[in-house]
Protein backbone atom coordinates (compact mmCIF):
# COMPACT_ATOMS: atom_id res chain seq x y z
CA UNK A 1 0.00 0.00 0.00
CA UNK A 2 1.60 3.20 -0.99
CA UNK A 3 0.78 6.14 1.47
CA UNK A 4 1.97 9.51 0.84
CA UNK A 5 1.84 12.44 3.41
CA UNK A 6 2.84 15.79 2.65
CA UNK A 7 2.39 19.68 4.56
CA UNK A 8 1.78 21.55 1.45
CA UNK A 9 1.75 24.47 3.31
CA UNK A 10 -0.93 25.67 1.10
CA UNK A 11 -3.03 24.89 -1.83
CA UNK A 12 -4.77 27.93 -3.28
CA UNK A 13 -1.98 28.57 -5.46
CA UNK A 14 -1.94 26.93 -9.38
CA UNK A 15 1.78 26.30 -8.82
CA UNK A 16 1.48 23.90 -5.64
CA UNK A 17 -1.72 22.04 -7.20
CA UNK A 18 0.18 21.31 -10.21
CA UNK A 19 3.36 20.32 -7.52
CA UNK A 20 0.67 17.82 -6.22
CA UNK A 21 -1.07 16.66 -9.75
CA UNK A 22 2.70 15.66 -10.92
CA UNK A 23 3.84 13.88 -7.58
CA UNK A 24 0.61 11.83 -7.47
CA UNK A 25 0.88 10.81 -11.31
CA UNK A 26 4.89 9.74 -10.53
CA UNK A 27 4.23 7.91 -7.36
CA UNK A 28 0.15 6.64 -7.50
CA UNK A 29 -0.15 6.90 -4.29
CA UNK A 30 -2.94 4.77 -2.70
CA UNK A 31 -3.65 7.28 -0.20
CA UNK A 32 -2.66 10.73 -0.06
CA UNK A 33 -2.73 13.18 3.03
CA UNK A 34 -2.12 16.39 2.67
CA UNK A 35 -2.10 18.93 5.90
CA UNK A 36 -2.31 22.66 5.97
CA UNK A 37 -4.17 23.23 2.77
CA UNK A 38 -5.34 26.67 4.35
CA UNK A 39 -7.94 26.30 2.51
CA UNK A 40 -11.47 26.90 3.69
CA UNK A 41 -14.01 25.00 0.86
CA UNK A 42 -12.66 22.15 -1.01
CA UNK A 43 -14.77 21.35 -4.48
CA UNK A 44 -15.30 18.05 -6.18
CA UNK A 45 -13.06 19.49 -9.36
CA UNK A 46 -9.97 20.66 -7.44
CA UNK A 47 -9.97 16.78 -6.15
CA UNK A 48 -10.33 15.86 -9.48
CA UNK A 49 -7.41 18.15 -10.83
CA UNK A 50 -4.99 16.77 -7.88
CA UNK A 51 -5.47 13.29 -8.46
CA UNK A 52 -6.86 13.16 -12.34
CA UNK A 53 -9.04 11.05 -13.60
CA UNK A 54 -8.91 7.56 -11.73
CA UNK A 55 -11.71 6.76 -9.46
CA UNK A 56 -11.17 8.27 -6.05
CA UNK A 57 -12.51 10.10 -3.18
CA UNK A 58 -11.56 12.42 -0.22
CA UNK A 59 -12.26 13.74 3.27
CA UNK A 60 -11.78 17.45 3.51
CA UNK A 61 -10.98 19.69 6.98
CA UNK A 62 -11.28 23.15 6.26
CA UNK A 63 -8.98 25.33 7.36
CA UNK A 64 -9.72 27.76 10.58
CA UNK A 65 -8.40 31.63 8.88
CA UNK A 66 -5.22 31.14 7.45
CA UNK A 67 -3.87 28.15 9.10
CA UNK A 68 -4.90 24.20 9.17
CA UNK A 69 -6.68 22.38 6.63
CA UNK A 70 -6.78 18.78 6.00
CA UNK A 71 -7.24 16.55 3.08
CA UNK A 72 -7.22 12.78 2.48
CA UNK A 73 -7.66 11.38 -0.53
CA UNK A 74 -7.54 7.63 -2.06
CA UNK A 75 -7.53 5.67 -5.11
CA UNK A 76 -11.30 3.71 -5.01
CA UNK A 77 -10.10 0.66 -6.64
CA UNK A 78 -7.10 0.19 -4.39
CA UNK A 79 -8.65 1.26 -1.18
CA UNK A 80 -11.94 0.38 0.18
CA UNK A 81 -13.03 3.28 2.93
CA UNK A 82 -15.86 2.24 4.95
CA UNK A 83 -16.41 5.50 6.98
CA UNK A 84 -14.22 8.90 7.51
CA UNK A 85 -14.48 10.89 10.34
CA UNK A 86 -13.49 14.56 10.51
CA UNK A 87 -12.48 15.67 14.23
CA UNK A 88 -10.62 19.24 14.63
CA UNK A 89 -6.64 18.55 13.38
CA UNK A 90 -7.75 14.85 12.16
CA UNK A 91 -9.27 13.17 9.47
CA UNK A 92 -9.66 9.80 10.03
CA UNK A 93 -10.61 6.85 7.70
CA UNK A 94 -11.91 3.19 8.45
CA UNK A 95 -9.94 1.41 5.87
CA UNK A 96 -10.97 -2.26 4.69
CA UNK A 97 -7.96 -4.58 6.11
CA UNK A 98 -7.45 -7.85 5.18
CA UNK A 99 -8.42 -11.15 7.14
CA UNK A 100 -5.63 -13.37 7.03
CA UNK A 101 -2.98 -12.37 10.05
CA UNK A 102 -0.39 -12.76 7.66
CA UNK A 103 -1.79 -10.20 5.41
CA UNK A 104 -2.90 -8.18 8.51
CA UNK A 105 0.63 -8.15 9.37
CA UNK A 106 2.28 -7.22 6.82
CA UNK A 107 -0.45 -4.23 6.27
CA UNK A 108 0.45 -2.49 9.66
CA UNK A 109 4.40 -3.05 8.99
CA UNK A 110 4.19 -1.01 5.79
CA UNK A 111 1.86 1.72 7.55
CA UNK A 112 3.81 1.79 10.14
CA UNK A 113 6.98 2.45 8.47
CA UNK A 114 4.96 5.01 6.29
CA UNK A 115 3.80 7.23 8.72
CA UNK A 116 7.32 7.31 11.16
Amino acid sequence: MQLLSWNVRGLGGMEKRREVRLLVAETRPHILCLQETKLPVFHDSVCASLWGISNHAYSFRSSVGASGGLLTMWDCSEVEVWSTVSQEHVIIIHVYAPCEVRAKKELWASLSIRLQ
